[in-house]
Order: C-alpha cells, then sequence, then structure tokens
C-alpha cells in the first residue's frame, strides 16, 4: 500500500512540478548570462580524480543510449567508491545498500558507466577529451555545471564559470536546464508511485528477460518504471 510518507513526498513533488511551468526560459537565460560559462573542454567533470563524476541518467538519457544501440552504458547507481573495484565495492561497501532475502542488491536509478579507473567510459583518452557520445550525451552531462533545484538555478564546482556566453548559447542552455529539471522531477514521482519494495523484479531496463541465477551480482534497480533487475558478472 502507498504510504502516506510517499504520498506527501508525491504531492510535494507535483507542487514543484507545477511550479517549474511558471519559470521563466527568458529569465533563466539572463540568469546564466550574469553567471557566465564557457566550456574549455577540459574533461575534468568526466574524470574521478577530479570529484564525484557519477551522471544520473534521466528516462529520457536512457532511452537515447538505448536506442542507439548502447545499452551497455546503462549501470545501477552504486555509491562513489574511488579507485576500488566493483567486487570490492559491494563487499565492502554493500551495507550502503539494501540487500534482499535473495541476496540482491537494491538501488535507485541508472548511472552512466565507468572505467575500472573510474573516468567515464566514453571520454577519449587521447589529450582531446571528446565525448564518444557527445550527440547522445545525459542531461546532466548537456547542462553541467548548471542545475536546478526547488525552482532555484544553482552550479556545480566548475573552473570555465565566469566566462562570456553567447545570448543563443545561454537561451538554449537555459532550455536544456528546464527540460532536465521536469524530466527529473517527472521520473522522481513516477519512482514513488511505482515503487514495490524488496518484492519480486521481472525485466531488465532493455527488456522483460529474467537475470535471476546469473553468476554474479544481482541489482533490483527502482526507478520511474518500477522494479528491473540487472546483472554483472565479475571477473574472477
Amino acid at each position: 500500500m502507498f504510504s502516506d510518507h510517499r504520498q506527501r513526498l508525491v504531492n510535494e513533488l507535483k507542487e514543484e512540478l507545477e511550479a517549474a511551468g511558471n519559470i521563466s526560459s527568458k529569465a533563466l537565460a539572463a540568469q546564466i548570462r550574469d553567471i557566465g560559462f564557457s566550456c574549455s573542454m577540459c574533461g575534468k567533470c568526466c574524470r574521478r580524480s577530479c570529484g564525484d563524476n557519477r551522471v544520473l541518467l534521466t528516462s529520457s538519457d536512457i532511452r537515447s543510449l538505448q536506442d542507439s544501440s548502447l545499452e551497455d552504458a546503462v549501470f545501477p547507481m552504486l555509491p562513489d567508491i574511488p579507485d576500488v573495484s566493483l567486487a570490492d565495492t559491494v563487499n565492502e561497501y554493500g551495507h550502503e545498500l539494501e540487500v534482499d532475502a535473495q541476496g540482491r542488491y537494491h538501488t535507485f536509478g541508472w548511472m552512466l558507466k565507468r572505467k575500472a579507473n573510474g573516468n567515464c567510459s566514453f571520454i577519449g583518452e587521447d589529450g582531446t577529451n571528446r565525448c564518444g557520445i557527445y550527440d547522445r550525451r545525459p542531461m546532466l552531462c548537456g547542462t553541467y555545471p548548471f542545475y536546478i533545484e526547488g525552482g532555484k538555478l544553482l552550479t556545480s564546482e566548475c573552473e570555465c564559470l565566469g566566462k562570456s556566453i553567447s545570448v543563443e548559447d545561454s537561451v538554449l542552455l537555459a532550455k536544456d536546464l528546464l527540460d532536465r529539471y521536469v524530466t527529473e522531477l517527472e521520473d522522481t514521482v513516477l519512482l514513488y508511485e511505482k515503487f514495490e519494495g524488496m518484492g519480486t523484479s521481472s525485466q531488465t531496463p532493455g527488456g522483460s528477460k529474467s537475470l535471476s541465477g546469473v553468476d554474479g551480482i544481482i541489482f533490483v534497480v527502482h526507478d520511474h518504471n518500477g522494479n528491473s533487475e540487472f546483472a554483472i558478472k565479475l571477473n574472477k
């Protein structure tokens, strides 16, 4: 049964979602110009050595990646543990995740897959820092270092803030930011509404085949679609 607490959270999110419709993209663009931003392609936001570089994927991001035959780019959201293998992350930091009676780890949402060194799987390592999926990059990547929270424009740490940005670019960025903000709110509402607890999950993010019994770690990911299983085989 839907708990009173979750219902209150959903109601609050829906109120925030309704208020988002009143945010002026023109005013938001003006704020962006006042702050200033021009990407230098330093690649720091894509590298784990420079901080937490996890990219939380929206429902729109997941569809785009899967439609491009890049479903292996979608990975369960995990705690940000630097320089630790996946097996050690689960073994040593599993207490940060919920574990059910079947030994499956429960987590919320999906992230962009990272390399063994923690860097984004799609950042070039040839010194150019070019993104391998630039035309399909997630909403977070396309709007970094800006984000909206509680209807307010905020920024993450970035050395490229304060640089001049054109009116045209600020307008496009404002539109993308609003799209991301609304999508994230809608996804979160659906997550709460479709949350199934520790019950049985039956499908993967890209299909309906159960992964129960696969040799490896089984994650149950809770997202806007409900619950789905994701299996990861560990290197022996």
